[in-house]
């Protein structure tokens, strides 16, 4: 048999050659333009990158494509430009990468971490608060309860916090073996935030979630709370978020996810409103740990390897009507 054609960027390739155990041949997808990928994607088997662009469309294809996302998440990939056949698939694993990324702005948030840093440095010893309060005791409002809302309520009841989970699909049985006490629809949001320490944000954007937090919600929540977001930017109002903080009307905020990323990588601002100018801001970039990518190129390699032996695929998340 021929082997399996992939589109991979570049700096991508290696290590998912070290795990194929399919032969194959990878194109190198950042090294083509729209109009290259277009004529050249008939003939590819697999398209391994969390973007396909609606100028990539074509009419047909000689075999069955795989979409494979190398992430979580599909919201960049234009699913009506994907050809008939298409199979689209995403990966997980990065779920306690994730929550640890969550629980540590948290704690540099409800300690001030970074000011107590800064102030060290040219010697002084005395913060503001003459003691740091714990995140024991405190109220954890987490918004999702997908693979990293489920860590993100391990890790809060290991820290003795009260925990409430929010989510759009509030099916009680999702709860009972997290032993969660307080649990509910999204629609319930405004009855929980004004209790909340910490809100903590871990769904995608999509129908019914963008601008999920804006001026409304903000209002509700305590002057001392914060929030975090490791979903996706476009669930919180970034104008609205923007100026809640620079009048300190919520204590803070803890962003891994943007409104803006860069392209050709460039560098650029991750959003519109000048977060960086703010001393109540973590900013960290959206980046995965080498422990999760090393699971992912192991599982997207068994995917390339199904889809070559028409085996069912791992993590099937769309597939195009005439497929199904």
């Amino acid at each position: 048999m021929p082997p399996v054609r992939i589109a991979i960027n570049a700096s991508f390739a290696p290590a998912l050659a070290e795990r194929l155990t399919v032969p194959h041949e990878l194109i190198h997808l950042d090294t083509l333009d729209d109009d290259e990928v277009a004529d050249q994607l008939p003939d590819w088997d697999a398209v391994v990158s969390g973007l396909f662009k609606s100028e990539w469309h074509v009419p047909a294809t000689n075999r069955p494509l795989l979409m494979q996302s190398v992430g979580a998440g599909v919201d960049g990939i234009a699913h009506e430009a994907l050809p008939p056949g298409c199979t689209v698939c995403n990966v997980y694993g990065h779920e306690r990468a994730v929550a640890e990324r969550a629980f540590a702005h948290m704690l540099n948030l409800q300690q001030g971490v970074l000011n107590l840093d800064r102030n060290l440095r040219k010697g002084n010893w005395t913060p503001e608060r003459p003691f740091l309060p714990e995140v024991s005791g405190k109220n954890l409002l987490v918004l999702g309860l997908g693979h990293i809302g489920r860590e993100l309520v391990r890790w809060g009841q290991f820290l003795d916090m009260k925990i409430t989970v929010l989510t759009r699909t509030a099916n009680p049985e999702r709860a009972i073996d997290l032993d969660l006490q307080a649990f509910g629809p999204l629609s319930d949001l405004a009855i929980r935030l004004p209790s909340a320490d910490f809100v903590i944000v871990a769904i995608p954007s999509a129908e019914g979630t963008i601008d999920l937090i804006s001026i409304p919600e903000l209002q509700l929540m305590k002057p001392s709370a914060f929030i975090i977001n490791i979903g996706r930017g476009p669930v919180i109002d970034q104008a609205a978020l923007y100026t809640a903080l620079k009048e300190r009307k919520i204590g803070g905020a803890g962003l891994d996810v943007w409104w803006t990323y860069p392209t050709d990588n460039q560098p650029c601002h991750p959003s519109t409103a000048p977060f960086h100018e703010l001393d109540n801001v973590v900013m960290t970039p959206h980046k995965p740990t080498h422990e999760t990518m090393a699971y992912r190129w192991g599982v997207i390699a068994e995917n390339i390897a199904h889809h070559r032996n028409g085996t069912p695929h791992h993590n099937v998340v769309w597939q195009h009507p005439s497929s199904v």
